[in-house]
């Protein structure tokens, strides 16, 4: 049996930005869960994008990957919660207990969570993760990974994110990652320069490369394993 990986992610895009090269290298060996926590209308650098458009641009990247769509429900909540930029108004404990129901509901063997940054939306997922995983909870899986962001190089929280796992990319497959952001997210595309543009994220693969004794590479975080 394929073992269930589980992805709990802020918004739409950062997953595709953080671990879409393993995603494309080993979509076929997991049984694939996505689990979007905020999606919101929002006015972004480059004009309005709209509530409707992020979750649309986020099933379809589902859908590519052959994934389930996960959307808990607690009482009156449901993922993804129309709350992106405002999730810090939300009660902690109502969010540690959508993030419970989704471990439930999937009882993934690997969680992969992003990890804490500038922005706020990233930082209290993180928490709420770590505290739904906690070590009375009635479900634990096997592996808990940190994903990064390239704008973590701007992080209050230096110590958090270690990079100790590497996931070796070839250029075939770090173009590819680029190419799929570009199409199934025309929404969050940023110009060229940017951290999280095209030339953006290659310079990034190249740099984690670097680390990893290879040509290209992403970066994960291992917070916890069970072997």
């Amino acid at each position: 049996m394929k073992k269930k990986l589980l992805i709990i992610e802020p918004h739409s895009d950062d997953s595709i930005i953080s671990c879409g090269g393993f995603l494309l290298k080993n979509k076929n060996k997991f049984d694939l869960n996505f689990c979007l926590v905020c999606a919101s209308d929002l006015n972004l650098y480059h004009g309005h994008v709209s509530r409707e458009t992020r979750i649309n641009e986020y099933k379809k990247y589902v859908e590519y990957f052959g994934g389930e769509f996960v959307t808990p429900k607690q009482d009156e909540l449901k993922f993804p919660l129309d709350m992106e930029g405002r999730l810090d108004t939300l009660s902690k404990s109502k969010l540690v207990k959508l993030i419970e129901n989704a471990i439930l509901q999937v009882k993934p063997d690997i969680l992969m969570i992003m990890g804490p940054s500038f922005h706020h939306d990233h930082t209290i997922v993180y928490e709420s993760v770590i505290a739904a995983t906690r070590p009375t909870f009635t479900t634990s899986p096997e592996l808990i990974y940190v994903l990064e962001n390239p704008t973590y190089v701007h992080d209050p929280y230096p110590e958090t994110f270690r990079a100790n796992t590497y996931v070796e990319l070839t250029k075939e497959l770090a173009e590819e990652k680029c190419q799929l952001f570009e199409e199934l997210f025309p929404s969050q595309i940023r110009e060229e320069g940017n951290y999280l543009s095209k030339s953006g994220l290659i310079k990034w693969a190249q740099y984690r490369g670097i680390e990893a004794r290879c040509d290209y590479a992403e970066a994960f975080s291992q917070f916890f394993s069970r072997i």
